[in-house]
């Protein structure tokens, strides 16, 4: 798991839009990633930023489970809480 979460932060932190003025540091994505993959074991399958009317920002984890079940985790980045 900690190669998945390391070439995930590699691959993110190459992205230009996670530079602009609207993405998130690696370290933030990281962090999120492992907060829910801490609510929720498995393997990471997709992440991404979503930027909400409210100004807010929340990261999504896509996860599949040890029994093959795909769940979606939102995590708040600022405080790596759970949302969802």
């Amino acid at each position: 798991m900690t190669k998945t979460l390391i070439a995930a932060a590699l691959a993110l932190s190459a992205l230009p839009v996670l530079a602009a003025d609207k993405g998130l540091p690696a370290d933030q994505i990281v962090a999120a990633i492992q907060a829910a993959v801490a609510s929720q074991p498995g393997q990471v399958k997709d992440v991404e930023v979503d930027h909400k009317r409210n100004n807010r920002v929340e990261v999504e984890v896509e996860i599949v489970t040890a029994d093959g079940k795909e769940r979606k985790v939102r995590i708040d980045p600022a405080t790596r809480q759970v949302i969802q």
